[in-house]
């Protein structure tokens, strides 16, 4: 099995972008609204502030209380929206519990041209068409791997376990439209993995995926994050998968750094459109 490393994929990327960013004159501008101090989301955007700085921008940190309102929260936005020192801009998710039922409504108040995070209804919309704006980061995450591990991806088959709509969604219309054969399922069940070239399992359980469930060259992503045994790990047991031909993108430093990489690919976009005067 050929273990792909998203962390060394991610320094890739976002040298390149930083070298690019240079030559380009800019110096992008994340603004990052945070709700309440949870640990787990300060961390999240403590490594998404290291980024903005690795490609030479930087990140600005718009922490609220815990209990803002709808209100207050969609007048941050608007305000960001609005400063013109700012390329982008994202809302950690997920939100506290008051606020979840007005997710939609919270995501779209984000310009769509601001929205690096791909996650406002007029980005996701656009993604079914011929000019998508700006494309999720975990399901641009996942088309890297696919990308660098299959030349061609028109009639391969493709499995993808989950329902979110930041990888699974926008991930099964991307591979439509590059003419993959796609079965989307809510549950993992390894008779689903028989015939298959691709896998993307978000959902399950840690280590459900066993070596025997991979076939000869497949490409797996693993989406998964449990704790067990106090180790990060995935949904693919990866000493299983170790003697099985294929390539497994796996858990931990697999699509997390990969994803913050390209969340810093639509920052840097977001930038240069601006410069550039490009809608």
């Amino acid at each position: 099995m050929k273990f792909i490393s998203g962390s060394e994929l991610a320094g890739e990327i976002q040298s390149s972008l930083r070298e690019s960013n240079e030559q380009a004159g800019i110096k992008p501008c994340l603004a990052i609204i945070i709700i309440g101090d949870s640990k787990e989301d300060l961390i999240y955007v403590g490594l998404k502030n290291k980024a903005s700085v690795s490609i030479g921008g930087q990140a600005r940190i718009i922490q609220l209380a815990k209990d803002v309102d709808k209100q207050e929260l969609i007048h941050n936005i608007h305000k960001l929206n609005d400063d013109e020192d700012v390329d982008g801009i994202l809302v950690q998710l997920p939100l506290p519990e008051m606020l979840e039922r007005d997710r939609e409504e919270i995501l779209a108040a984000i310009r769509p041209d601001k929205d690096v995070d791909g996650f406002c209804p007029d980005n996701r919309g656009r993604l079914s068409g011929d000019s998508p704006g700006f494309i999720s980061c975990a399901a641009l995450a996942a088309m890297e791997v696919i990308d660098r591990c299959q030349a061609s991806l028109a009639g391969k088959k493709a499995l993808l376990i989950g329902d979110s709509f930041d990888l699974i969604i926008p991930l099964a219309v991307i591979l439509i439209k590059r003419g993959c054969r796609i079965m989307v399922s809510p549950d993992y069940e390894a008779r689903l993995m028989e015939g298959m070239d691709i896998a993307v399992i978000e959902k399950g359980a840690a280590g459900i995926v066993k070596g025997e469930d991979i076939a000869a060259g497949m490409i797996v992503i693993d989406a998964g994050f449990y704790w067990e045994n106090d180790k990060v790990c995935g949904n693919v047991d990866r000493k299983e998968a170790a003697n099985h031909d294929g390539c497994l993108l796996p858990v931990p430093g697999g699509i997390g750094p990969l994803l913050i990489a390209k969340l810093m690919a639509n920052l840097s976009q977001a930038a240069y459109r601006k410069g550039k005067g490009i809608d």
